[in-house]
């Protein structure tokens, strides 16, 4: 039989090869099992044999050890591993020093634009500038609007180091009290007189340099024009027509006008009379505006259409009483003029005489200024004691000229006394505000008035 390892030929039988030494198979196995050494197709049995036995024994095929491989190595399935399970104990600290890192960087943030860094307020946004009145009489005005500032900065405004040295943290409740003091709102280049469509330039006067050092801010703001806008249109009137004109007085040259019943918001100091003393019916008198015509139109909104108008001067009270033709040599002007004392009710008085003129103390205190020698005579010719509430002759002077404009005293004996002469007690005009007469004198009367009042 064959070797089925080296293919050598052994007896029947054998167990093991002659050649190799191999065990060999069995009859049937190694009969089938015998390779070709010339090719892979397996070739009958007998040809084999024949083939086999025709070879001399030194060309037989020498045969070669099969080289068998082991079997390669079982590589092993993987073990899966186990990840290893974190621990939320350790990201915590983790957590919290990033929460530490993002707090300590707003803070600088904040720190920053709170402490360091300038806040712009832009001064031109808050700005107002409005114009009252028709046009063409118009009024410019700029205000600043601290409540809108102040709401939309206070919480970002604060006082510096500076400020707090010099005081001006501990004088203003707030750094926005400060600015309101501080800044003042921009001038118009026109303030009066505007009419519709007009350009008006206004120019901030800021000083900077202090507000710097004082707030951590800084200002945009700049000179700019702006267009008037004026739908108002304005209505002229004859303001002359809205006043009362009353002559008061005696018509042999003692009239005088007065003037009442005026539009709300106008007085009679507003308007001037020329002439307004030594008045006699027929005369004529000028009364003008004193003031602009816009002042008018702003105290009582009527705008004058005209400044001026004349006036013929009528029903100034006729006087009935002639006078004495001569009086006494020895009579000064100031006895001359003086009220008998029967008059007044009794007493008696050497060397006076009665009136001529009237029945005043001093007929001519309207018409020419008081000399010190007037005022000695006067005094020779009334002793206190003639005057109620023992006043001196210059203080009933004075009254007896505040009378003649129609005054009503507070103290009853001085109406009294007055109204026992016809030119007071026939004058229409009755007028209880002292403050309001003296405007309405002439020129020579306010000064006769306060030359006597330095004889009080």
């Amino acid at each position: 039989m064959f070797c089925g390892y080296c293919g050598f030929k052994n007896e029947d039988g054998a167990v093991f090869c002659g050649r190799c030494g191999k065990r060999l198979e069995g009859e049937e196995n190694a009969a089938h099992s015998a390779p070709s050494p010339a090719s892979p197709e397996q070739k009958p049995e007998n040809v084999q044999m024949k083939q086999a036995d025709s070879l001399p024994p030194k060309m037989a095929a020498v045969p070669q050890e099969r080289i068998v491989e082991p079997p390669l190595p079982k590589i092993p399935e993987p073990i899966p591993v186990e990840k290893p399970k974190k621990k939320k104990g350790c990201l915590l600290p983790l957590i919290l020093f990033f929460i530490f890192l993002l707090l300590l960087g707003g803070g600088a943030v904040w720190g920053y634009l709170n402490f360091f860094k300038k806040v712009s307020i832009p001064l031109d946004g808050y700005l107002n500038v409005r114009f009252e009145g028709p046009s063409g009489y118009a009024k410019g005005v700029t205000e600043i609007d601290w409540k809108a500032l102040e709401g939309d900065y206070g919480d970002k405004l604060h006082f510096t180091n500076a400020a707090k040295e010099d005081g001006i943290s501990r004088k203003y409740d707030s750094p926005v009290d400060y600015l309101e003091e501080a800044v003042s709102p921009p001038a118009l280049e026109k303030t009066e007189g505007i009419s519709d469509g007009e350009q008006i330039e206004y120019k901030w006067d800021i000083n900077e340099e202090e507000l710097s050092s004082y707030l951590n801010c800084k200002f945009k703001y700049a000179d700019k024009k702006v267009k008037a806008h004026i739908d108002e249109k304005a209505t002229e009137e004859d303001i002359f027509k809205k006043i009362d004109i009353q002559t008061v007085g005696y018509a042999n040259g003692q009239g005088y006008i007065n003037l009442e019943d005026f539009p709300e918001g106008i007085e009679a100091e507003d308007f001037t009379i020329e002439p307004n003393s030594n008045l006699s019916n027929g005369d004529t008198v000028t009364i003008s505006l004193k003031k602009d015509p816009s002042y008018y139109l702003e105290k009582c909104g009527i705008l004058p259409s005209k400044t001026e108008m004349s006036y013929t001067v009528s029903g100034l009270i006729e006087e009935t009483t002639a006078a004495p033709e001569t009086a006494a040599p020895e009579e000064t002007e100031a006895q001359a003029a003086v009220p008998g004392a029967e008059a007044y009710g009794g007493g008696t008085m050497s060397g006076a005489a009665i009136a001529s003129s009237g029945d005043y103390i001093c007929s001519f205190s309207a018409s020419r200024l008081i000399t010190k020698q007037d005022v000695d005579a006067l005094m020779t010719v009334y002793p206190n004691t003639y005057f109620p509430g023992e006043r001196s002759v210059t203080q009933m002077v004075v009254n007896e000229m505040y009378a003649r404009h129609g005054y009503v005293f507070k103290d009853q004996a001085l109406n009294d006394y007055f109204n026992q002469y016809a030119w007071y007690r026939n004058n229409p005009v009755r007028n209880p505000q002292m403050d309001s007469i003296y405007p309405q004198m002439s020129a020579i009367e306010k000064q006769n008035v306060d030359y006597l009042k330095t004889f009080h």
